[in-house]
């Protein structure tokens, strides 16, 4: 699953898990500059279910700082740590953070280098094709990342003008997996569970991560294990429940203004599913508690709208 803001929280997380076939969890990004004060149980980012599974992502380019908050987040026993070197929105790469860091070269090596320094647990990079389609300065920064210490490179394949609009370049994938000697997990235009299949016959990655649909279809990983494992992929679940348990969930892990926020940008994904969706969305979106929240929900499926 990849990391979202405000959406690939404890209670997304755990709503995916109850359906299997996730292997790897990420975090939602991490500002490194604001982790120096964060705890766990009264950060609303710091909180998790369990950390087997989980990769927390951290965002920044002063390597003293990301060194830092790598290593108070190794302290938490996650399954690893990631690097953004993706997030291609100007409030962030202004900062020279997320794709900006693509730019400089000897500046992302220094930051890989120094959380590489300070956690044995396994080190990952999510980053995209660049600011331009040149696919020898991917490749060349794909084996700086290998050098200075990453264990897996995860690449979404679009450039950073394409933003989430552009049709993914899965041939950059596949150019990157045979450059560098590590594993590649590819990103980027996985909507369905044969899309993952078809990623990886098309590109030998070595994984896949699903975002956006993800939060459509919190199955998608369990239909996708299906299908690689030759079985027919199960019928979806019934939606008002699947909403519901995403409701309970997130009244057991954040305060109550911050479940019912959270719960309102969730609605927007899940909605999709339906035919009338923006209605349930509508209606969702006016509640002004998670107790209201949950009574539009009820109405709008019980009077058929959805």
């Amino acid at each position: 699953m990849a990391p979202m803001v405000d959406l690939s929280h404890v209670a997304y997380r755990e709503l995916i898990r109850s359906f299997g076939g996730c292997d790897l969890f990420y975090s939602e990004m991490l500002n490194s500059r604001i982790l120096r004060s964060e705890k766990p149980g009264t950060s609303i980012y710091l909180r998790w279910a369990k950390t087997c599974d989980l990769i927390f992502q951290i965002l920044g380019n002063d390597p003293d700082t990301m060194k830092y908050a790598a290593e108070k987040l190794d302290t938490y026993t996650p399954w690893g740590i990631d690097i953004n070197m993706g997030c291609w929105l100007k409030k962030v790469t202004v900062h020279g953070w997320g794709a900006a860091l693509m730019k400089d070269m000897d500046s992302a090596r220094a930051v890989v280098s120094a959380v590489r320094g300070v956690t044995t647990r396994p080190l990952s990079v999510k980053f995209r094709i660049g600011y331009t389609l040149d696919m020898n300065y991917l490749l060349d920064f794909g084996s700086m990342l290998e050098e200075a210490g990453a264990d897996f490179l995860v690449l979404h394949a679009r450039s950073v003008a394409d933003g989430m609009s552009r049709k993914a370049r899965w041939e950059y994938i596949a150019a990157l997996k045979e450059h560098v000697a590590i594993p590649v997990i590819g990103n980027g235009d996985v909507m369905s569970a044969p899309d993952a299949c078809s990623m990886m016959k098309a590109t030998g990655c070595d994984g896949v991560m699903v975002g956006r649909q993800a939060l459509i279809q919190p199955w998608i990983f369990r239909d996708i294990k299906a299908l690689i494992d030759g079985k027919e992929c199960p019928d979806a679940p019934d939606l008002q429940e699947v909403i519901f348990a995403l409701h309970r969930l997130l009244g057991e892990h954040f305060p109550a203004d911050v479940a019912l926020k959270r719960f309102k940008t969730a609605l927007f994904w899940l909605a999709q599913n339906l035919t009338f969706g923006h209605f349930l969305t509508k209606q969702g979106g006016r509640a002004k508690s998670m107790d209201e929240a949950k009574a539009c929900i009820t109405g709008c499926f019980e009077s058929g709208m959805c």
